[in-house]
C-alpha cells in the first residue's frame, strides 16, 4: 500500500510498542502477568517496524519519504521504569533508544519525544495534545469543535481509542482541521468491552493537497487494507 501510494511523509503517531511488561497496572499475580517479557516486547516492535519500513527505506529505493515517529505513552513506559528507584540497577538497559529508532540499530526515522509537538506543513502532531487553558497534562477532551477552539490550529493526534475529525473556518477563509485517529489494530481490547470495540473505527488517514494546515482527507479502513493488500 505504501509503495503504491508513495506519500511524501509518513507520520506514526505512537504506541507502536505496547510494552505491556512495564505496565504499572499489572502486578505480580495479575491475569497473564507471568507471560509478559520485556525483551520480547522490544523485539516484536523492532521486527514489525523494520518490516513496515522495508518498502520505503534503503539505498536502492527511488522513493524516500520522510518518516516521523511521535513517541507515545506506551513507549514512555521505559523511561518511567528507569526513573523508578527500584530499577536503578537496570538504568543502562532501560533506555528509549532500545526501540532502534535513533541508536546503532537506527531505522532512519525522525523520532520525537513523548508530548513534543512537531509542526509539519502547518499541522501540529503529537501522540496527544493537552488543553493549553488547563493546568493538567491530560489529553484534551470533548468534541472536535472544543479541541479546535482550545488548540487554535490544525492538529493530528492518536492515543484516544476513537476516530474524530472536524474543521473550523477563520474569517479570512482559512480552514483548520482536527484529527484524532488512535486505533490501528485488528484485535479487540478487553478493557473496551463488546460495545465499544464494535463502535471503534480502525485504519489510517491519507492527507492529500496538504498546505498551511489544510488538506483533503481520505479514510482507509483496516478492512479495506486487509482486503486489498494482505
Amino acid at each position: 500500500f505504501r509503495s503504491e501510494k508513495r506519500p511524501d511523509k509518513i507520520i506514526i503517531i505512537g504506541d507502536w510498542w505496547d510494552m505491556s511488561s512495564l505496565s504499572s497496572y499489572d502486578k505480580a499475580g495479575a491475569k497473564g502477568w507471568e507471560n509478559k517479557d520485556y525483551a520480547q516486547d522490544i523485539a516484536v516492535g523492532r521486527e514489525e517496524m523494520s518490516r513496515f519500513l522495508s518498502t520505503v527505506k534503503g539505498k536502492q529505493r527511488k522513493w524516500k519519504p520522510e518518516v516521523h515517529f511521535c513517541y507515545g505513552n506506551h513507549e514512555e513506559r521505559i523511561l518511567r521504569a528507569a526513573d523508578d528507584p527500584h530499577n536503578r540497577k537496570f538504568g543502562t538497559t532501560l533506555l528509549q533508544d532500545y526501540y532502534g529508532l535513533t541508536d546503532g540499530y537506527s531505522l532512519n526515522v525522525h523520532a520525537h519525544p513523548f508530548l513534543e509537538i512537531v509542526n509539519i506543513d502547518g499541522i501540529m502532531y503529537s501522540h496527544y495534545l493537552v488543553n493549553p487553558e488547563s493546568m493538567l497534562s491530560n489529553p484534551i477532551g470533548g468534541n472536535m469543535s472544543n479541541k479546535l477552539n482550545k488548540l487554535g490550529g490544525s492538529f493530528s493526534m492518536g492515543h484516544q481509542q476513537v476516530y474524530q475529525t472536524g474543521e473550523k473556518w477563520t474569517a479570512d477563509g482559512r480552514r483548520m482541521r482536527g484529527l484524532v485517529c488512535g486505533r490501528f489494530y485488528q484485535d479487540e481490547q478487553e478493557y473496551l468491552g463488546p460495545q465499544k470495540n464494535k463502535q471503534s473505527w480502525s485504519g489510517i488517514i491519507i492527507k492529500n493537497e496538504v498546505k498551511g494546515g489544510d488538506y483533503d482527507l481520505c479514510e482507509v479502513s483496516m478492512n479495506y487494507l486487509l482486503s486489498n493488500w494482505s
